[in-house]
């Protein structure tokens, strides 16, 4: 899968699939780098990050992620 971009509140995220099993994505931009997730119940978690990333709106970035796959 390449890489595709989302947008939140002006700011552009790059997204990549971390693994397939679990499902995990790579977020990250100039600012930020982070895994993240989904659990079984639905919800988006953080998986790691780097200690100097800014805290970014994990549903919203995960809204778009699930939107994106919708469109598949």
């Amino acid at each position: 899968m390449e890489s595709f971009v989302v947008t939140v509140n002006n700011i552009d995220y790059q997204v990549g699939l971390h693994s397939s099993f679990p499902k995990l994505f790579d977020v990250y931009n100039e600012k930020i780098n982070y895994t993240i997730g989904k659990t079984d119940a639905g919800n988006w978690v953080y998986i790691k990050h780097e200690p100097s990333s800014a805290v970014i709106p994990l549903e919203q970035i995960g809204m778009a992620i699930d939107e994106h796959f919708a469109d598949e």
